[in-house]
């Protein structure tokens, strides 16, 4: 069934591939990074140390929770990227940004939650429109560059963008809500932690598929240390946003330099690499919503909400 829907797509991608030029090459390249998770995650980092950390929280609970989504359904359906199905007749530019199996695409669920969130909460019009051309073209990018199929992307794009029309305005007013939400955030950290760190010995021990599994592994661990930190920073700290341009930047330099580093650190320990590459992801989120907001409040680089 799946190798009769790949063969129907096919005369597309070839197609594609027959028109492909240099500078679209250029331009595809660079637009298909505002879908990958380093960019998300950086924009995730600058809305929360520097906007407004609701919103931020805003953004990460919606992005994480709709890319767990997507790994399930790549669990589930095992599609193979389309010059693996093709070898000898398509070619992917970029083929380090496509691991994993290909139904749906990572980075369309990326772009739609991401982007579908910053166009709902902006005030902004040129940001709206930045959106909108971001949320259309990271997908046409990725059948673009051959590393997905045109089925991949469209669903992936609609996975985002419901995740992001239904659950980023729940997140922004969760966050507000003392009855429910540290409730909620304990359940989701405990049980997104628990596939995470299942995942990661499983993986550690080659009883399940790397390829499979693994960004399974990552983006659960992840949705576990943003729920976790985000409400002890809530308990215990409650850090507000800096009120000037200098600071915002010192701030976020500051923490984002020291966190990806240390985070690109751990990942890179030699024993046990799946063990600690998912400690490096929990640790990454842990470290963006609780232990920095902590740090940077004894330094006086943020303030507290109720000083």
């Amino acid at each position: 069934m799946i190798d009769a829907i790949l063969e129907l797509q096919k005369p597309i991608m070839l197609f594609i591939q027959s028109i492909r030029v240099p500078a679209g090459d250029f331009i595809a390249k660079a637009v298909t990074y505002c879908g990958d998770a380093p960019v998300a995650i950086l924009v995730l980092l600058l809305v929360y140390w520097c906007v407004d950390k609701r919103l931020g929280f805003a953004f990460g609970g919606t992005l994480l929770p709709a890319n767990f989504s997507m790994n399930i359904l790549k669990v589930i359906f095992r599609v193979p990227r389309p010059w693996v199905q093709y070898p000898d007749e398509l070619e992917c530019i970029l083929p380090s940004t496509a691991t994993g199996y290909s139904f749906p695409s990572g980075h369309s669920t990326t772009s739609g939650a991401l982007w579908g969130t910053a166009y709902k909460f902006s005030q902004k019009q040129w940001l709206k429109i930045i959106s909108i051309i971001l949320i259309i073209l990271v997908p046409v990018s990725r059948v673009y560059l051959t590393c997905h199929w045109p089925m991949d992307v469209i669903v992936g794009t609609a996975l985002g963008l419901s995740f992001s029309l239904i659950l980023s305005k729940k997140m922004y007013t969760l966050y507000d809500d003392e009855k429910h939400f540290g409730k909620v955030a304990v359940i989701i950290a405990t049980t997104t932690g628990a596939v995470g760190i299942v995942t990661a010995i499983l993986l550690e021990g080659g009883a399940i598929e790397a390829l499979l599994w693994k960004d399974l592994m990552e983006t659960a661990i992840m949705c576990s240390g943003l729920f976790l930190g985000a409400f002890l920073e809530k308990n215990k700290v409650n850090f507000k946003v800096p009120s000037t341009m200098k600071k915002k930047i010192i701030g976020f330099i500051i923490g984002a330099v020291i966190g990806i580093g240390l985070w690109l650190g751990i990942k890179a320990i030699p024993v046990f690499p799946m063990i600690f590459k998912c400690v490096s992801y929990f640790f990454l989120a842990f470290w963006s919503t609780f232990v920095y907001p902590m740090i940077a409040v004894k330094l006086n680089i943020f303030e507290k909400e109720n000083s």
